[in-house]
C-alpha cells in the first residue's frame, strides 16, 4: 500500500513539472570569429548583438553561441549599427571580424556575415574564444 502511494505521488508531481516546464524556444547558432591576422593583433573589439553586450573577440579565435529564432542586429564597438541577421531555427550562420586591408591604422572591426561553407573552412583552425572575454551566452532578446 505504501509503495503504491509513494510511486503515485512520483508520478504526480513528475507530470505537474513537465506541465509547467518552460518549453524550449528554438534558435540557431552563430558564430563570431576573428582570422589570425597582422592588423590590429592586439585590439579585442566588443561584440553585441541587439545592443547588449556578448564579448570581446580575440584575434584567431571563433565564439559560438545560441540565438533566438528571429532578426537581430550584429555590431562592434567600432560599427555599433553592424548589420541584421534572420536566424532560423537548427541554421549556423558566420560572423567574422574583419578589419580593412589597404588601412595603414586599423580604422575599426566591421562585422561581416560569410556563407557556411567558407565561415566553416575558416573557423576550423581557430582556438575558442577564453572565457574572460565573454559577457553572455545567448542575444540581448
Amino acid at each position: 500500500m505504501k509503495t503504491t502511494l509513494i510511486l503515485m505521488w512520483c508520478g504526480l508531481a513528475l507530470s505537474l513539472a513537465a506541465q509547467t516546464a518552460k518549453p524550449q524556444q528554438p534558435q540557431g547558432t552563430v558564430h563570431i570569429y576573428r582570422v589570425k591576422g597582422e592588423i590590429a593583433t592586439k585590439t579585442k573589439p566588443s561584440i553585441s548583438c541587439d545592443n547588449f553586450l556578448v564579448a570581446k573577440i580575440v584575434n584567431g579565435q571563433v565564439y559560438t553561441m545560441q540565438m533566438s529564432v528571429g532578426r537581430h542586429v550584429v555590431g562592434t564597438s567600432d560599427h555599433p549599427l553592424g548589420f541584421f541577421v534572420d536566424v532560423e531555427a537548427g541554421k549556423e550562420y558566420f560572423v567574422r571580424i574583419d578589419y580593412p586591408v589597404n588601412a595603414s591604422l586599423p580604422t575599426g572591426a566591421a562585422p561581416v556575415l560569410v556563407p557556411n561553407d567558407q565561415g566553416r573552412m575558416e573557423t576550423m583552425k581557430l582556438k575558442p574564444l577564453d572565457g574572460r572575454y565573454i559577457e553572455a551566452g545567448t542575444c540581448g532578446k
